[in-house]
């Protein structure tokens, strides 16, 4: 059995249109309730967002704010840890002269007396003259082999020793009349052991 559509065909269009138009009319409701939806997300991401921004740069002043309190300690700290290096360089440099002196002096023999004494950074492994007054010509042989044999904790004090002269003075009437000048080399490998 077929239905009969007693309906004319112009108010079935209408009333075929009627439920399309509700059913958009849905639809375009719904789009702009999901729009409304996002724009609200939108908006409350961007407060959010914001709030956080807020925050973050009032931990940056207040940080800002610790550290220029700091700067002062810093400055201090980097100055101290510049002192220090400079110390560590210059003990790192310093030469034990007393060391030496003591043990060069405990290598004369009897009878000799240090004159003219030159010892600074600059003299090690370079050529120099070293005078000592002595009571005979003798004396001054005894002393350059002494220099040659000088040790500091095992090694050599000069690592060459020769005569520049021997002369006596002849008005000269105290108990060391004779000076001798040696050509003496001081040896870095002394500064080496020391530290």
């Amino acid at each position: 059995m077929e239905m009969i559509n007693l309906m004319p065909s112009n108010d079935r269009r209408q009333l075929t249109a009627a439920r399309t138009n509700t059913l958009l009319l849905r639809y375009v409701i719904l789009m702009g309730v999901f729009a409304a939806l996002l724009v609200m997300e939108l908006v409350a991401v961007y407060f959010i967002v914001s709030i956080g921004r807020a925050n973050n740069e009032q931990t940056i002043r207040e940080n800002e704010t610790k550290t220029a309190q700091y700067n002062d300690v810093k400055q201090q700290a980097t100055l101290f840890r510049s002192n220090l290096a400079t110390a560590k360089y210059i003990l790192d440099k310093q030469v034990p002269y007393t060391t030496l002196m003591l043990a060069l002096a405990n290598n004369l023999p009897e009878g000799a007396i240090l004159d003219k004494l030159s010892i600074d950074p600059a003299t090690f492994d370079t050529p120099t003259t070293l005078g000592v007054k002595t009571v005979s010509y003798d004396r001054a042989v005894q002393i350059k082999n002494a220099l040659q044999n000088a040790k500091v904790n095992g090694v050599p004090l000069f690592s060459s020793v020769s005569f520049q002269s021997v002369s006596a003075g002849e008005k000269d009437t105290s108990a060391h009349p004779y000076t001798a000048v040696y050509n003496v080399t001081y040896s870095k490998k002394v500064l080496a052991h020391e530290k």
